[in-house]
């Protein structure tokens, strides 16, 4: 027997999941009045989505009852594992209303893809909102990694540990498990409990949703870029170079990111010092994986070597202008600025985060700067 199960994602959220420890929250309340309440199978008919019978009422209660334990159990940590990300992104409203309408969008598609026989089974659980979640998820996070627990039993032999996968492997592979068992009970050639057509659908709308924000998000940026030469290129102060590179010194450069990326986690003092190395010989390719960019940024300004965590920073904003990382990028380069007494870049800096990243955790702190710090420089000058 194998079995394995996620546990946990590299990604941490900026702010509390208000939204999602709420509709999880809701959902255990529920359970617990309604599964062990001598008129469950009321309820369930009552407000369980009935394919025969469709109303958006029930589409929105049927999201709230369950089954079981287990099944209860395992909607809520997927909705907690990948949510949460989700809710941090999008800001809380619309997380909620995306919520809701992936799961009423799953249940009525679920009716049309289910066989006549089950238009009469009222249908509960949350799966199909989540599954739009998970839809999401594979679209906005893709290379984020999945850290699995497994069990293996064998007779006597058993072994427990972990491993990882990229979210979209692992959420591909469950897409491809939902949309065949969708195929095979529509078509009678298995019989079962488990409402993979909702799980499909629900997966649908998330992917489809997903793409859609994130197609907006970079219209929307290419449209304020166009703006006023964007603050954004002001800041960083040049576009990324066009410049050949010979393949020895190619093999030069990755040589030493394999050198950064050995050295990163035991001898973090080594590894910001080839990419320096990298980042005087080669600028225009100073660019390593996302999280890693960023730390050695990080790590740059607390050894205090200012000018190099700059160019670092700014490096790092040219080759991931749409990371999850890049406001507080923004907010590092500013506060360097400040210091350093260049205020207008200070400024470009704390002005690029209240104007694109309204629900960052550090925009207060950005407004404060610029409502009540930068005057007390600016207007000396």
């Amino acid at each position: 027997m194998f079995f394995f199960f996620p546990i946990r994602d590299e990604y941490r959220v900026k702010k509390f999941p208000i939204v999602v420890i709420s509709i999880i929250t809701i959902n255990c309340i529920v359970f617990f009045l309604s599964a062990f309440s001598p008129n469950y199978e009321g309820i369930v008919l009552k407000y369980g989505f009935v394919p025969a019978n469709p109303s958006i009422l029930t589409a929105i209660t049927s999201m709230f009852l369950h089954g079981g334990i287990s099944h209860l159990g395992f909607n809520m940590w997927y909705l907690y594992l990948t949510g949460d990300n989700l809710e941090d992104r999008w800001g809380r409203f619309n997380f909620l209303f995306f919520y809701l309408l992936g799961g009423i969008f799953s249940v009525f598609l679920y009716s049309v893809l289910i066989p006549p026989q089950h238009d009469l089974v009222p249908l509960i659980g949350a799966s199909g909102a989540i599954a739009a979640v998970l839809g999401a998820y594979i679209v906005l996070f893709p290379k984020t990694i999945i850290t699995f627990k497994y069990f293996c039993w064998f007779f006597l032999f058993i072994r427990v540990g972990e491993f990882k996968l990229y979210a979209s492997f692992w959420l591909g592979l469950w897409f491809f498990q939902q949309a065949l068992y969708t195929f095979l009970v529509k078509k009678l050639l298995i019989t079962s409990s488990v409402a993979f057509a909702a799980h499909f659908a629900g997966f649908i709308f998330g992917v489809i949703i997903g793409i859609g924000t994130k197609l907006f998000k970079e219209a929307k940026y290419r449209e304020n870029v166009e703006l006023g030469q964007n603050l954004l290129l002001n800041i960083i102060g040049r576009e990324k170079s066009q410049k050949v590179i010979s393949l020895k010194e190619m093999e030069e450069i990755e040589d030493i990111k394999g050198k950064i990326k050995e050295n990163f986690e035991k001898e973090r003092a080594l590894a910001t010092s080839y990419y320096t190395q990298l980042l005087k010989k080669y600028p225009e390719k100073a660019t390593i994986d996302e999280k890693t960019h960023f730390e050695i940024a990080e790590s740059l300004k607390r050894q205090g070597k200012i000018d190099i965590a700059i160019e670092c920073y700014k490096n790092f904003l040219l080759s991931y202008p749409f990371s999850k990382l890049a406001d507080d990028a923004l907010f590092s380069l500013g506060k360097i600025y400040f210091e350093k007494g260049e205020y207008e870049k200070a400024k470009n800096c704390f002005l690029q985060i209240v104007i694109f990243y309204p629900y960052s955790n550090v925009y207060e702190e950005s407004k404060y700067y610029l409502e009540k710090q930068l005057p007390q420089y600016t207007n000396k000058d």
